[in-house]
């Protein structure tokens, strides 16, 4: 029901508008006397709601009259600032609707395709649930439902690609009963097949197994129909186009396949981050990639990570053909202006001085309403029909809630809350900040030296520095500092805010780009040279050498180079991985094995943009292996007592098999399968001096006929004894 009041006095109106509405908001006055109609306020009786928390819109926000009415305009929400450390949580086992696990009313025909459009859209509706029902849902239910679509995924260690039936966690019901598997039914590429899973279940809840099916060929089409236990969805991907496949990484050597096309055959766009591709042999992109060794998938696809974060379209050119195909970006907003660089130049951008300019990536004729928020103090509104054909400019600190601080830009359309784009920003105008940016090569002798950050607050003193860390501060003057950052201290974080004005705080982050590394034995980073022993480098075991540079902003190519006596003997790239790069010494082991002499592992050092020299750093030592001299033992003529005898251990010719890297090659002891299928033991094999080693657990031919014909030997010469 609405409530009408009646303003006769114009001071009590002025008043009202400084009380009730946010600065900046243009209020349209109504003749004296006459009666305006206010909308209710939603939400539950008594419940005040104050700048920043999370919740339903609030309705607040008034931009007009229309015949006699006040309209409102629902804020949108407030998201966590890119600024605020992310805390690690685990996922606790929140119970969903019974309308959503229903399998007769949940959907069951999924294009995996075009699953994410249609998340976007039911989330436009979708208001996030009060305390009461969340607590009412899990009083109803307390065994957690979990049912997962399946996906591909590429596995750059195996260079292989599968299908993932991943693990499924659902409520036991009496048509389950004792069911000990679930069945599923998979069209992979034309062929139809069975896959059956096991399934462990209690009392109440029932979980099933993780499964993968190696794709042997080049991926077409898919069909995965789940079991009625998991209500019957049936999910299906078809792939339009063969000569590339796109994977969106979720570890350093896995990645989860970007979907191309939805059922009409519509492409969907790339998301702006590095994207592992799977690119034809007769294709090369118009971005350089990053290429992962000498590896090719289904014969003719050679992985390669390519960086999309600066690009609006990915271009691939036929060679033989000379025709292109173009794949888009997705389109995003941006806010633009005077830039101060620190870590979170991207995510949330530090300007300074002048005029900031929001643009949009294509133009809407409606028009969009574009809001200012700060977490303290509040939000305002400072378009009401941007059309996105010209930049929107926002003079500072006029259209701001307060001078200065963290803001977020919510860019919404006149009929929703849900923004279509979300920006972030900082606003200081009295700020400069002096550091190293380019990539720091130690002297692998001495290490790291120490280094400084210099910030300069040009605020007459009204300012205040912050420093979380407690690092040592020493001033240069009026409102200057100097911060020295250790050659362990890689991270520097820190705030700054006016007096008495907490609205006003910004946070900062600093990362000296330092190189340094260490080995998959080693827990701590170091610029130093690392001293290896040969016996660390065995065939059994993997020993990886790590690089970090620390570095957001470029990339590197990293060149190993084993030398001796300023001879190189062999060289390996280092293949990027996130934010390091990693090369394998386990490749250099026959090299190491065979030179007895003192070697070096230096990593030559460029630019990826432009291929630039920098430098060359030793990195690893192995030490010289000395030379075993076997001294003649003289005879004792003055003695009949016989020597003591001495017996040597027998290192026949043992091969190991290599299953995922293919081949065998040279083993250090007979294992305990081909012990075994030669009817003897290892108390036996003791007793005989033969080398043993208890790590292998696979078994060869050629071992076994070995072995055989040396316990044979032993007991033909006990024989004739």
């Amino acid at each position: 029901m609405k409530r009408t009041r009646t303003i006769q006095v114009q001071k009590k109106i002025q008043k009202s508008k400084e009380e009730t509405f946010p600065r900046g908001i243009n209020i349209q006055e109504q003749e004296i006397g006459k009666e305006v109609e206010i909308e209710p306020r939603t939400g539950p009786r008594g419940h005040s709601k104050q700048p920043g928390s999370i919740g339903k819109p609030e309705e607040v926000e008034v931009t007009g009259v229309r015949r006699g009415k006040m309209t409102t305009i629902k804020k949108p929400y407030k998201k966590k600032t890119p600024t605020e450390k992310r805390k690690q949580w685990t996922r606790e086992p929140l119970a969903r609707k019974k309308k959503e696990s229903s399998p007769s009313k949940s959907k069951k025909d999924i294009d995996l395709g075009d699953i994410r459009r249609k998340r976007s859209r039911s989330s436009e509706t979708r208001s996030p649930p009060s305390l009461a029902k969340k607590d009412k849902i899990l009083k109803e239910r307390e065994v957690t439902e979990r049912v997962q679509s399946p996906y591909v995924e590429i596995n750059l260690d195996e260079a292989k690609i599968y299908v993932v039936l991943p693990q499924q966690q659902f409520k036991i019901s009496p048509s389950i009963g004792t069911a000990r598997q679930l069945t599923y039914d998979l069209r992979l590429n034309g062929k139809e097949q069975k896959i059956v899973v096991k399934l462990v279940s209690n009392q109440s809840l029932a979980r099933s197994e993780e499964r993968r099916i190696y794709v042997e060929k080049p991926l077409a089409n898919f069909q995965v129909v789940f079991p009625a236990e998991l209500g019957t969805r049936r999910y299906s991907y078809n792939h339009r186009n063969k000569n590339f496949y796109a994977f969106v990484a979720i570890g350093d050597n896995r990645g989860r396949m970007h979907y191309l096309y939805d059922e009409d055959g519509n492409v969907s766009p790339f998301s702006k981050r590095d994207v592992w591709m799977l690119l034809d042999e007769i294709f090369k992109p118009n971005i350089e990639p990053d290429i992962i060794e000498e590896t090719w998938i289904w014969e003719k696809y050679q992985p390669m990570r390519i960086n999309l974060k600066q690009a609006d379209e990915l271009i691939l050119r036929n060679k033989e053909t000379k025709k292109e195909e173009k794949v888009p970006c997705e389109p995003t907003f941006s806010v633009e202006g005077q830039l101060t660089e620190d870590d979170f130049k991207k995510e949330s951008p530090l300007f300074t001085d002048g005029t900031l300019n929001v643009t949009a990536p294509y133009e809407n004729r409606v028009g969009w309403v574009v809001w200012i928020q700060n977490k303290t103090v509040g939000h305002r509104i400072v378009s009401k029909n941007w059309t996105g054909a010209e930049p929107l400019s926002l003079k500072t600190p006029d259209d701001l809630p307060c001078e200065c601080g963290e803001f977020q830009v919510d860019i919404c359309r006149q009929d929703r809350t849900i923004p279509d784009g979300i920006l972030f920003f900082r606003w200081l105008p009295f700020i400069e900040l002096n550091y190293p940016k380019e990539l720091i090569i130690p002297n692998p002798h001495q290490g790291h030296k120490a280094q400084f950050v210099k910030v300069k607050l040009n605020s007459n003193g009204e300012c205040e520095f912050k420093d979380k860390n407690r690092l040592r501060i020493g001033p240069l003057g009026n409102s200057s500092y100097q911060i020295e950052m250790l050659p362990k201290e890689d991270i520097l974080r820190f705030s700054i805010f006016r007096r008495t004005k907490p609205e006003t705080k910004a946070k900062l982050q600093i990362t000296i780009p330092r190189l340094k590394w260490k080995t998959s034995k080693q827990e701590s980073w170091s610029g130093k040279l690392q001293n290896i022993e040969r016996k660390e480098l065995t065939h059994e075991e993997d020993l990886n050498l790590f690089l970090r540079t620390n570095d957001f902003n470029n990339r590197y190519n990293f060149l190993a180079r084993l030398e001796t006596n300023h001879q190189t003997l062999q060289e390996r790239k280092f293949i990027p991985r996130g934010m390091e790069y990693i090369l394998e010494l386990n490749r250099f082991y026959d090299t190491i094995d065979e030179n007895k002499d003192e070697l070096t592992l230096k990593v030559e050092i460029k630019k990826s943009e432009n291929n630039k020299y920098l430098d060359v750093v030793d990195v690893l030592h192995f030490a010289g292996q000395a030379k075993i001299i076997k001294k003649k033992v003289e005879k004792n003529i003055y003695t009949k007592r016989k020597p003591t005898p001495f017996i040597h251990t027998i290192y026949p010719q043992v091969m190991m098999v290599m299953p995922n890297r293919g081949g065998t090659r040279e083993g250090k002891g007979f294992s305990e399968q081909e012990i075994i299928a030669t009817g003897t033991n290892i108390k036996e094999l003791k007793r005989l001096n033969i080398s043993f080693d208890k790590r292998r657990k696979s078994s060869h031919p050629w071992n076994i006929k070995t072995l055989k014909s040396l316990i044979q030997g032993d007991n033909h010469g006990n024989r004739s004894s």
